[in-house]
């Protein structure tokens, strides 16, 4: 996508009340962004994807200044930030079939990690020394495997997953519910440089400078599962971001894994919950995890509720 055809797009993306759905219907209907700009207001209307009040936004929006996109594609450019839109060859064809995938990846690293092999490995802040000391580990054990450990950065399981895969010089990936420029948490600001200093990547859906909101770090979890070839979540308490978490990977049918509960983790009580329910495997090796995927890939039905160990 040339330079003044991303302009559109972010403008497209700006529309009130569009989503991945409606741009990619668009994109179906009039093949390219080109198409799109020059399309008619009886044009839009015919290809019913927005209504008139829609159709007005966008006639607004595409006739207005470029000024503040300009600034944003700067901005990307001076921070060695690059965007993947929804639209593009790029985009992950895994993250692509999600029901709600993010119209755009803004991403500063090493992109060819998008297409690993990928596993999450996600759990509660506030989780004991034990969790997240298994967390490390197999992040660890995992990393030397050649799999690319995915989270989010935060403090506990994710900062330990990190953490694991940098030590065994592994990939990872940090997903990010801030914009890349304004890093949450503050204090792992050294551990996001040494991600892309060791050749691993930093994502997000927001725009660089976007300060965070607690919506946009729960809808981040989202595209952690929403990447991954399985997730193995950790901790989870009843309420928090780990229960969103588990929630989407559901969802989205990736499969899930947590730590066999005879060791005695702490928070477990919403892992405990969901367990039957979300159709949870507990492991105590990663052989486990990677046997799995393996015969995953070999048939598309998820087996029954089991404990593999």
């Amino acid at each position: 996508m040339n330079h003044q055809d991303l302009i559109s797009w972010l403008k497209l993306c700006n529309v009130n009340g569009v989503g991945p759905k409606k741009i990619m219907r668009l994109l179906t209907i009039f093949k390219d962004i080109p198409t799109i700009v020059d399309a008619s207001v009886s044009d839009f209307l015919r290809s019913g994807v927005f209504n008139e009040e829609m159709v007005e936004d966008w006639i607004k929006l595409k006739s207005a200044s470029s000024q503040k996109f300009e600034e944003k594609l700067l901005e990307c450019e001076e921070n060695n930030i690059e965007i993947i839109t929804l639209a593009s060859k790029e985009y992950p064809q895994r993250l692509k079939l999600i029901s709600n995938p993010p119209l755009n990846l803004f991403i500063r690293g090493d992109k060819k990690l998008l297409y690993s092999k990928k596993i999450a490995i996600v759990g509660s802040r506030g989780s004991d020394n034990d969790a997240k000391e298994w967390a490390l580990q197999k992040a660890y054990e995992l990393a030397k495997r050649n799999v690319t450990i995915i989270s989010g950065g935060a403090q506990g399981i994710d900062y330990a997953a990190h953490r694991g895969a940098l030590d065994a010089s592994g990939n990872t990936i940090c997903v990010f519910g801030t914009g890349l420029l304004s890093p949450y948490p503050k204090e792992h600001k050294p551990l996001f440089k040494e991600i892309i200093s060791n050749g691993g990547l930093l994502i997000s859906e927001n725009l660089p400078t976007f300060s965070g909101s607690r919506i946009a770090l729960l809808q981040r979890n989202r595209i952690t599962s929403g990447l991954s070839d399985a997730l193995i979540a950790v901790t989870a308490s009843l309420k928090g971001g780990s229960m969103t978490q588990l929630m989407h990977a559901h969802n989205q049918r990736i499969p899930l894994f947590c730590p066999s509960f005879g060791l005695g983790f702490s928070p477990s009580e919403g892992l405990k919950e969901v367990k039957k329910k979300y159709n949870i495997w507990e492991i105590s090796e990663i052989e486990q995890v990677l046997d799995f995927i393996d015969n995953q890939n070999k048939s598309s039905v998820l087996p029954q509720q089991r404990t593999l160990f």
